[in-house]
């Protein structure tokens, strides 16, 4: 069941997951059985360079857990990977970055830009897919913490059992690089950021050793993307694709380590005399406003105005007066390692 914060509700789920229909390890439906095991509200699936599953009929309600279905581009280098959802079909591989992103604006698609900012080198049969051509606009969102990419940038010949046999504890946040430029690129629009997953449950060898990395209900263990609806989800499929799509494009949206403590009452929001809005809404002035951020448990707070930190507290909630215009969002760290990241509220911008 969804909780009730505030005036919304908010659903936890996982984006960006893959099956056997690419180079994911089960079947959808396999997938599915293991995500509303793991208490998942929605789920969102993205295999690479193909729309099978949603063709054979496969999206929809799963009991009451809705399942919408994408794909994941990427360019002839095996750069630019983009998760397209709502697109009428699988585009041409032959498009360029540029290309597919201009395509899938015009058909109303959701697109959003996967694991942007990787780096690794340590390895070279695990090479990174980086997105570099930050000069095209059209795409609704970033992906600011994937999941298995920063498993994979941590990972060396030397520590792969002790990182396959607990994934979870080395997941420390997005880079300092990516939000600054996610910051960046909210001074002049709205660009959600959101949290995926990217869910294959590889099999490695590590000596005589094969290890699952990051099983599904792992991967659904840890991180999460919480939507926040002004009213719950619609029994009516459709309609439900719709209200997801909506929050996302809304920027009403904040993600999570659920290693470090569910995260599913978090709320923050400005207020006016006359006004409350949260993640992704804006008030029109500046006079009278406060901020207030309430945590489930005691952390490091973080607040952030048009891209630099202002703020930095221990407490589990937290209301600040001192409100000037531009764009405020909050962080929320256990030690050293992230925990609630929200989306922009935008004030007398």
């Amino acid at each position: 069941m969804p909780e009730k914060i505030g005036d919304w509700y908010a659903y936890s789920g996982a984006i960006h997951i893959h099956t056997t229909e690419s180079d994911g390890t089960k079947t959808l439906q396999e997938v599915v059985d293991i995500g509303r095991r793991a208490g998942l509200e929605y789920m969102m699936f993205s295999d690479h360079m193909t729309l099978s599953n949603r063709d054979n009929g496969l999206e929809g309600y799963y009991g009451d857990t809705p399942v919408v279905i994408g794909y994941e581009h990427n360019d002839r280098n095996d750069h630019h990977h983009y998760l397209l959802f709502e697109s009428p079909g699988v585009y041409p591989d032959r498009m360029s970055a540029r290309e597919f992103v201009a395509a899938g604006a015009a058909d109303n698609a959701l697109g959003i830009l996967a694991h942007p900012d990787e780096i690794r080198t340590a390895l070279a049969e695990h090479p990174a897919y980086p997105w570099t051509d930050w000069s095209m606009d059209g795409f609704v969102g970033i992906e600011l913490w994937n999941q298995m990419s920063e498993w994979m940038e941590r990972l060396t010949r030397y520590n792969k059992l002790l990182m396959s046999v607990s994934p979870r504890r080395s997941m420390q946040g997005p880079t300092d690089r990516i939000l600054r430029k996610w910051d960046e690129l909210n001074m002049s629009r709205k660009v959600v950021g959101l949290a995926g997953v990217d869910a294959h449950a590889f099999p490695i060898k590590v000596g005589p050793f094969t290890v699952e990395i990051f099983p599904y209900k792992v991967h659904f263990r840890c991180l999460r993307s919480h939507l926040l609806l002004p009213t719950k989800m619609s029994p009516d499929f459709d309609q439900a694709k719709l209200q997801i799509y909506d929050a996302i494009r809304e920027c009403r949206l904040f993600f999570s380590n659920m290693r470090w403590g569910a995260a599913d009452n978090f709320e923050f929001h400005a207020e006016s005399d006359s006004h409350r809005v949260t993640c992704g809404g804006s008030l029109l002035s500046a006079e009278g406003v406060r901020l207030l951020i309430q945590l489930p448990s005691r952390a490091t707070i973080k607040l952030v105005h048009n891209g630099k930190y202002i703020l930095i507290v221990d407490a589990d909630r937290l209301e600040f007066r001192d409100v000037q215009p531009g764009l405020y969002r909050v962080e929320a760290w256990k030690g050293d390692r992230g925990w609630i990241f929200s989306n922009h509220i935008r004030i007398a911008v």
